[in-house]
């Protein structure tokens, strides 16, 4: 690993190679100001400056161009010409603001693409966090916990009963018991890895009572039942379950928490938050308006938003997973009581802080349970459609029915990425915040011509979405996940028209990794990506080692391919035809991928 300074340098040279590009060509002295700036505050402020502080600047920029209004952050000192932007960018900033620090009406779409490209840049760099984050995070998890109660006032039970009678008839004929079990990619809070996920230790009564153990974690029914008696009889029998909390890397604000749940719940979860995803996305009230598999409705709905002035907002929720409680699930739910036992049935009930501290939870579900995302985006959904429609219509009435779908359609959900309709933003957020829901007013676009969701950054019908540095680089040859990382961030940023500091990353890492191959596309090895096939072998040709594969009838290249670990597998018997049907390999049967392992190995492949 490289010392922190140096890797400081790779970071501070990239971004001043994006200013440098300058693709709106700004005075060379102002260009010059910028760069001394960048360099002289990166120098005594450290990786921070251009992780926290320039993302700051970047914000009041975001929040300039959603209200109409620019202000500037105190840690950056304004122009000298106006007093309303700052001196840092200033060229940029002018082609955006006027001297009061109001949009302008000719507003360059090009200078804010550019202008987040240099200041988020390095916003999501997984940089290690402090004890100070970590215990951070997770006393706004436990105080978080303690604000889960919502009011009970007329209109608060309006909203719910018009809900819990929606549900009723979007769920009239889903069966929770009519699920594929299967295992999830992340880790377990009962510690099995790879092959020992298949081979399940304990019988929580929670589960067994809704999903007998003996139809839903064995395949052979009652003859394996016969055979593994005595793996039956010897299940640790325990009454609920308890998750674990674990601390990742986010970006530079600190860290995420997720949960890990136990491994027999994830097991149970994973089928039934499928089959409730599938259910909502093919329902005729849900269908097109609550997305799991696509993102690209909300991508679209936030570029048309940002294009025509009252159509779309976009409404983003605070700790959105955290904020949906076990009391309004059970109240949304209440007329579906076979739904609402499986629902409870593969919920953790507590959870253990990283200080071994046990917190019981009230949420329904934290980040990390297979239930969360599909209950979420529901509940949110649900809750904006009830708080809309009038309740003077009787549920047989055909006009109530033909109001929820009227309404139902002006709202998309995709988790908590939120688009509504202009005219109904303002309202459905109050709602929400009656439920212990929080709103993240500085991040919803309500009016305006940005609008942010689901990845994509729009402003005026121009996506603004910047690239950003994700990966740490390390410069060791065996890392991977950098190698991946970088070339994939070259590609792009070549991409979007900033050539030099494409080259400046191909050239970091042929430093470290050799020479980088030509291919497209469609290549199956990290490359440098071109349109054309043929000229990418002839690139090549002067680079790597070629062979005629006369089997494949095609040119291949000695070049460095990215491949994940791999172990022999040790199941058999009932367990490995368990694993067979239920989730099949790819490749050879006795093979397991060790997951988030990338090694680099050289290898013969085609362009």
């Amino acid at each position: 690993m490289e010392s922190l300074n140096s890797q400081v340098e790779v970071y501070l040279n990239l971004v001043k190679s994006l200013i440098q590009c300058d693709p709106l060509h700004t005075s060379r002295k102002d260009l010059r100001a910028d760069i001394n700036t960048l360099v002289f505050r990166t120098e005594h402020e450290g990786l921070s400056f251009l992780t926290k502080t320039l993302p700051k600047l970047g914000k009041a920029l975001d929040q300039g161009l959603m209200s109409g209004s620019f202000n500037l952050p105190r840690e950056f000192h304004h122009s000298h010409e106006l007093a309303s932007i700052p001196a840092f960018m200033q060229e940029y900033f002018k082609l955006l603001f006027n001297e009061l620090g109001e949009l302008l009406d000719s507003a360059s779409p090009d200078a804010v693409k550019h202008l987040r490209q240099v200041l988020y840049f390095a916003y999501k760099l997984e940089t290690p966090y402090s004890v100070e984050d970590e215990e951070r995070v997770i006393s706004n998890f436990i105080q978080t916990e303690q604000e889960l109660e919502f009011g009970s006032d007329h209109r608060t039970s309006q909203v719910i009963e018009n809900a819990a009678r929606i549900t009723a008839r979007i769920f009239e004929d889903f069966d929770p018991k009519d699920i594929s079990p299967r295992h999830g990619p992340g880790a377990v809070a009962t510690g099995e890895r790879l092959d020992a996920k298949w081979d399940f230790s304990r019988l929580y009564r929670d589960i067994h009572q809704v999903f007998p153990y003996y139809d839903y974690f064995i395949v052979g029914k009652g003859r394996e039942l016969l055979d593994r008696l005595e793996w039956y009889k010897s299940l640790t029998r325990l009454d609920h379950g308890q998750a674990k909390v674990v601390l990742v890397p986010k970006d530079s604000r600190g860290p995420r928490l997720i949960s890990c749940e136990p491994l027999e719940f994830q097991w149970i979860q994973q089928g039934l938050g499928r089959k409730l995803m599938s259910h909502l996305e093919r329902n005729y009230f849900t269908k097109g308006q609550i997305n799991f598999t696509f993102q690209k409705v909300n991508q679209r709905l936030a570029i048309e938003g940002s294009l025509l002035s009252g159509s779309w907002s976009t409404i983003d929720l605070k700790e959105a997973s955290d904020r949906v409680s076990l009391e309004l699930v059970r109240a949304v739910f209440k007329d579906c009581p076979g739904i609402l036992r499986a629902l409870e049935a593969c919920r953790t009930t507590e959870t253990k802080l990283p200080d071994g501290r046990i917190l019981s939870l009230k949420k329904y579900a934290p980040m990390g349970s297979a239930l969360c995302f599909p209950v979420e985006s529901y509940i949110f959904w649900v809750l904006m459609v009830s708080s809309e429609v009038s309740g003077g219509y009787k549920p047989s009435d055909s006009p109530y029915w033909s109001s929820i779908k009227r309404v139902g359609e002006k709202i998309y959900v995709y988790g908590d990425d939120i688009i509504i309709r202009e005219d109904m933003a303002l309202r459905c957020i109050h709602h929400l915040e009656r439920f212990a829901l929080k709103v993240n007013v500085s991040k919803c676009c309500i009016t305006g011509p940005f609008k942010e969701s689901c990845g994509i950054d729009a402003f005026k019908g121009t996506v603004v979405t910047p690239l950003r540095l994700r990966k740490l680089w390390s410069g060791r040859v065996s890392d991977g996940t950098a190698y991946v990382a970088y070339v994939s961030l070259a590609n792009a940023l070549l991409q979007k028209g900033y050539k030099d500091t494409s080259d400046m990353i191909w050239e970091y890492l042929e430093r470290v990794y050799g020479a980088i191959p030509y291919g497209t596309q469609n290549s199956s090895f990290p490359c440098r990506v071109i349109s054309d096939p043929d000229e990418a072998e002839r690139f090549n040709h002067a680079r790597f080692r070629s062979r005629w594969n006369s089997r494949y009838q095609r040119l291949e290249f000695l070049v460095s391919n990215v491949l994940p670990k791999r172990k022999k597998s040790i199941l058999n018997g009932w367990l490995r035809l368990t694993r067979d049907i239920l989730m099949p390999q790819f490749g050879d049967p006795t093979d397991i991928v060790v997951p988030r392992s990338i090694r680099i190995k050289r290898g013969w492949a085609a362009v």
